[in-house]
């Protein structure tokens, strides 16, 4: 694995010498590179990754930016939490005078979600840092549902200078008498978030999309497994008008905004909704529509109740598992009632332009 890296590393570099960005300033750059993301396992995936980069790299034109106006860096993340610790490090480092800073986490959603909740927590990013401290997230997970690229062609365009300035909000989570849990994409609970909890466990040995795979059989086998109680969920909207369903939902997905997707570009939020409940459904009716869901054609159904949120709280009796851009736990009915609430514009980011 470490050949491997070295190599995505050099091309990034390679990639990065060439950069357009911020161009009268001197730019340092940090990559936070996770050698565990979903891009680099199992084997055949860093390869492509490898050819990906070297095909990009070999079609670069133009000169390099000057040296002296331009520092990259690497930071190979060690265990579960370091990116954050990272991040908080980097953050810190940026002084007056420093020029512009762009920190790049390279990685999955789970990767993203630790750099940026990082600067989240921390006032100068929109403060003093302002302007100065930027993010992008490199899609080097198996998903990459929450990074500010599409692919890795695109993200290397943006890097090179094809970008414009825009921020990411975030969600918060809340469990009752628990710390608050923070996503940039989707949270859900149910059977989305089973699927998740179980493509966590395989996704470094299947290649593939092992998403969709277990998804087709856990929308017929959840509900056995896992089990079903009625789901109460409450919801207020920007002009603070409140509203309540209570019903045997299979799954709610509560989104940063809208146009939205999770489980590998699955878009469970197609339109300006950002909040999805699915009620459970015969077994013809879970065929049918789990094929809408992969097409984004279930807002039509009447199982689907869409609606746009700034807040929601959820109530429930029984375990259930959760989801945050991906990352899985269960709950237990200790944890409810389950809030979460959206706040915009929270982190600076560089998205295409």
């Amino acid at each position: 694995m470490g050949d491997e890296l070295q190599v995505i590393e050099d091309s990034l570099r390679g990639i990065l010498s060439r950069t357009t960005l911020f161009a009268d300033d001197h730019l340092t750059v940090d990559v936070i590179l996770n050698p565990c993301a979903g891009a680099f396992s199992p084997k055949q995936r860093i390869r492509r990754v490898e050819e990906e980069l070297r095909t990009f790299a070999r079609g670069l034109v133009g000169e390099p930016r000057d040296p002296s106006l331009l520092d990259i860096r690497f930071h190979r993340t060690e265990y579960a939490g370091h990116a954050s610790e990272i991040a908080r490090r980097l953050i810190g480092e940026v002084a007056a005078g420093d020029g512009v800073r762009l920190i790049i986490s390279a990685g999955g959603d789970g990767t993203h979600d630790e750099v940026l909740s990082a600067a989240v927590g921390d006032s100068r990013v929109r403060g003093e840092h302002k302007g100065r401290l930027w993010f992008f997230r490199f899609p080097f997970g198996t998903g990459n549902d929450g990074a500010d690229a599409p692919s890795v062609a695109r993200a290397c365009r943006v890097l090179l200078g094809d970008a414009r300035p825009g921020s990411a909000g975030h969600l918060v989570v809340r469990r009752s008498g628990a710390p608050p849990l923070s996503g940039f994409n989707i949270a859900s609970v149910g059977l989305d978030a089973y699927v998740a909890l179980l493509t966590n466990k395989l996704k470094g040995s299947i290649a593939g999309d092992l998403y969709k795979v277990l998804a087709d059989v856990m929308t017929l086998l959840y509900e056995r497994i896992v089990g079903m109680q009625e789901m109460t969920v409450r919801w207020s909207n920007a002009d603070g008008e409140s509203h309540a369903l209570r019903r045997r939902f299979v799954l709610c997905a509560f989104g940063v905004s809208g146009e939205r997707s999770y489980g590998d570009h699955k878009p469970i939020l197609p339109g300006f909704e950002n909040l999805c409940a699915i009620e459970t459904v015969g077994l013809i009716g879970k065929i049918l529509l789990k094929g809408k869901v992969y097409r984004g054609e279930h807002v039509s159904s009447p199982a689907a109740h869409m609606a746009s949120a700034r807040r929601i709280v959820i109530e429930y009796a029984s375990r259930i598992p959760l989801q945050i851009d991906g990352e899985t736990r269960w709950l237990t009915p200790d944890d409810f009632p389950l809030e979460m609430e959206v706040y915009d514009d929270s982190v600076p980011v560089l998205r295409p332009a």
